[in-house]
């Protein structure tokens, strides 16, 4: 599975889309608490639960991992992990991950410069105190020496998003047969 994680607006969610559209990879659903987005569908973007339904799968122990971010919960079940997959997470979720599912993760962290960051979040339409507040929060959350492992580091600046994504499929190709791990 391809781990993705950076801070907000860095663009690994146009990376993975890129993924699915060119080579195939499917979502790994992630469930959240939040409401949609614009143009955000449940089950396909992310399964929208209430606080309730969250903690009653929580207590159920359907999570490999769950992390509060900007006031509400997220969470990778279990049933929405597969080898094909591409996941979307924080630092915490990628360090779940890699103990639960070892040499299974492939694990990329996406970086791009603060003030391309802020630029995508107000373009997108996000309110400008809750960019100022997601800077600062993810200059801490998102160091690289908070991740137990990173195999392929991505500077979304210079390159298209098809070169990224190209980048990232080769190199979890290559991850795959160093690893002979079955997809």
């Amino acid at each position: 599975m391809i781990v993705l994680a950076g801070a907000s607006a860095s663009g690994k969610t146009e990376i993975a889309k890129k993924l699915y559209q060119a080579y195939g990879y499917t979502k790994c659903i992630t469930t959240t608490t939040r409401n949609p987005r614009t143009n955000e569908v449940d089950g396909k973007d992310y399964h929208f639960l209430t606080e309730d339904a969250f903690l009653k799968l929580m207590n159920e122990h359907a999570f490999y991992e769950v992390t509060s971010y900007n006031g509400y919960h997220y969470g990778i079940q279990k049933k929405d992990v597969n080898v094909d997959g591409v996941v979307i997470v924080d630092p915490n979720g990628a360090n779940a991950l890699i103990e639960q599912a070892k040499n299974d993760v492939f694990m990329v962290y996406v970086e791009t410069k603060e003030e391309e960051r802020k630029k995508r979040m107000i373009a997108r339409g996000d309110h400008p105190g809750a960019v100022q507040e997601r800077l600062h929060h993810d200059a801490t959350l998102f160091k690289r020496e908070n991740f137990k492992r990173i195999d392929l580091v991505l500077t979304n600046e210079a390159h298209s998003l098809d070169e990224l994504a190209e980048d990232v499929h080769r190199a979890y190709q290559s991850y795959l047969k160093f690893h002979q791990i079955n997809t």
